[in-house]
């Protein structure tokens, strides 16, 4: 009797140990990740992620809807407002108007001519020292007084030697004042010797203006060894471009 009791026990036993077995999870594969619980399932009031979009979808010729071969623009192009631009990309050089162009150029008639490479020749009024000598643009051009002195160098770039002074007056007998600011006065010894202009004292060029029916003078100062006793030529152009008057005589 206690045999059969035992042997049933342990049938039983042995029931409930299958049925455990086969409710236990299976373990994981070697080497498969393993994802936790709060992984698996999204926080709470997070909506779950959503699946990958697929591919865009294509037309029949393989582009995509909205590219610029649907709208009839070659691809690869640049999509602009095209203004100034042609078909290949290059600037339209009739799109924007050259502001220096002017409209009466007109091509010479000699090309191969060239243009002047002199000043041009002012005329000449000639004198002798002492006298005035009048000019067309009605201004009387006088050299008032030729003297010979020794220069002695006082600053640096000053000579020692001997020199010439002539004294110059520009009388206006026109209706116009008449500008002297660039009177220039030159003068030069037989056999074309010239004159060295300095700035040493008593040097008192032109400047300004002779109002009309006034006179101005001016002082210029010349080195030239030797000073005295010399035949001088001396030309006094009052105003760039304007006649000449040219004076001739003897130094003291």
């Amino acid at each position: 009797m206690r045999s059969k009791a035992s042997a049933l026990a342990a049938a039983t036993g042995l029931l409930l140990c299958l049925g455990l077995a086969g409710c236990a999870p299976e373990p994981p594969e070697q080497g498969a990740p393993t994802v936790s619980t709060e992984e698996q399932s999204p926080a709470p009031g997070t909506a779950a992620p959503s699946a990958p979009e697929d591919d865009e979808p294509t037309t029949d010729d393989g582009t995509a809807p909205g590219t610029p071969e649907e709208e009839g623009v070659p691809a690869g192009d640049d999509v602009g407002d095209g203004a100034g631009s042609g078909d290949d990309g290059e600037t339209d050089p009739d799109a924007d108007s050259d502001i220096n162009a002017t409209d009466d150029w007109r091509e010479p008639e000699d090309p191969t001519a060239e243009g002047p490479t002199a000043a041009p020749v002012l005329p000449e009024v000639e004198g002798r020292i002492g006298d005035g000598v009048a000019l067309p643009t009605e201004v009387v051009v006088s050299i008032t007084s030729v003297t010979t002195t020794t220069l002695t160098a006082e600053t640096p770039g000053e000579y020692t030697g001997p020199a010439i002074i002539v004294g110059v007056q520009i009388a206006n007998e026109s209706d116009v004042p008449q500008p002297v600011g660039s009177a220039v006065v030159a003068l030069t010894g037989e056999g074309g010797e010239v004159g060295v202009p300095t700035w040493a004292s008593p040097n008192d060029p032109l400047h300004g203006e002779v109002q009309a029916g006034g006179t101005v003078d001016g002082t210029y100062v010349f080195m030239m060894d030797p000073a005295g006793e010399r035949s001088v030529t001396v030309r006094v152009n009052y105003s760039a471009g304007e006649p000449v008057a040219t004076f001739t005589g003897t130094t003291p």
